[in-house]
């Protein structure tokens, strides 16, 4: 979820969850095997080894209780979670869809359907697999999560509010949902909305660099520059390395008319990224304000060669080339814009040969 022109990114963030396993009921820590317990023993201990990162060998002990037992339908279901932990996907899927098969009333297997088909990108049947979880009374926090994150990368705003709202109501420390909630209703332009679930996002986690950053577009977007820059500096004191932060500081500062500040930052997101096309852009506009065209035309010429279909970067070279005099060259690169489906080029096309 990113856009060309002052790189003002979203980010959704997928934390991997794993399973929670079910163990059967046992009174004492010192089991006793009767008639007919055989699979149980198993089973306990396949969860104890999942636990314990044993993954291979928790397998193997719900392998060996479902030889005891064929209908042990939580068996299936632990089975192939813990084939899921070693992205044996395929395999799990058979282990969950049997789980399913032995006992209709389980949820978790369309959870755990869902998170390895979110893992293939296959969103379409991962949004189907949680909504049937849900259906089926599954109700973590994450499973209402997951939905949204879907609904936001198929662009679907307003669900993606609600299934994040829903998280947060079963887990009202969910930072991430805050944070992506945030991120639906700026999609939406609810501005001050998005600045309250970013916020408290952060108040929840003080850590969450991406929450500052996403402050930071917010708050730029109301115009509001040096609300802006503080939290674009409490993103990169969380993380130094955060080079989307350096960018998007950067261009608060161009906004404010500070362009030495601005190349400053920019210069600092490409040390820590150099292929960063549109830290190259926006290094090639701020050049351009302080009438550098020779160095504008060189950033510009970088972030193309890194990436031959940013038109944006096309019509802003142009405008470099044309203040260098080189008309067939500035022609070139409106045109190329035109091509790239840049609006804003056409009039400027239109009076070249």
């Amino acid at each position: 979820m990113q856009n060309m022109k002052k790189i003002i990114l979203v980010f959704t963030v997928i934390a991997f969850i794993g399973a929670n396993l079910k163990a059967q009921d046992t009174q004492d820590s010192t089991l006793v095997v009767a008639e007919g317990q055989e699979a149980e023993i198993a089973y306990n201990e396949g969860t104890e080894l999942f636990k314990s990162k044993q993954f291979q060998a928790s397998i193997d002990k719900f392998t060996e209780a479902i030889s005891h037992n064929p209908d042990f339908a939580k068996a299936y279901l632990n089975r192939g979670s813990a084939k899921m932990e070693l992205t044996q996907y395929p395999s799990a899927l058979q282990d969950l869809d049997s789980a399913i098969y032995k006992d209709a009333s389980l949820s978790d297997p369309y959870y755990m359907k869902g998170r390895i088909y979110n893992i293939q990108n296959k969103l379409d049947d991962a949004l189907a697999s949680y909504l049937k979880a849900e259906e089926k009374g599954y109700s973590e926090a994450n499973l209402f999560y997951f939905s949204g994150v879907i609904y936001f990368q198929k662009e679907n705003y307003d669900e993606a509010i609600n299934y994040f709202t829903k998280a947060i109501q079963k887990d009202s420390k969910h930072a991430f949902a805050y944070n992506d909630r945030g991120s639906a209703k700026r999609k939406k332009e609810d501005f001050d909305g998005a600045i309250a679930d970013y916020e408290k996002a952060t108040q929840i986690d003080p850590k969450l660099a991406l929450a500052y950053d996403n402050l930071s577009v917010v708050k730029a977007k109301k115009e509001d520059y040096d609300g802006a820059i503080a939290a674009s500096n409490m993103a990169i004191k969380v993380k130094p390395d955060f080079h989307i932060a350096y960018n998007n500081r950067g261009s608060a500062y161009y906004h404010k008319g500070d362009y030495n500040k601005a190349i400053e930052d920019y210069n600092k997101a490409i040390m820590i990224k150099d292929d960063y096309a549109y830290a190259y852009n926006n290094l090639g506009n701020a050049k351009q304000k302080q009438k550098d065209y020779k160095g504008a035309v060189e950033a510009y010429n970088k972030a193309i060669e890194l990436d031959a279909e940013y038109g944006i970067a096309y019509m802003n070279r142009a405008a470099s080339r044309e203040m260098l005099r080189d008309e067939k060259g500035a022609c070139a690169d409106w045109k190329k814009a035109v091509e790239l489906g840049v609006e804003q080029a056409k009039n400027f096309a239109a009076g070249c040969n």
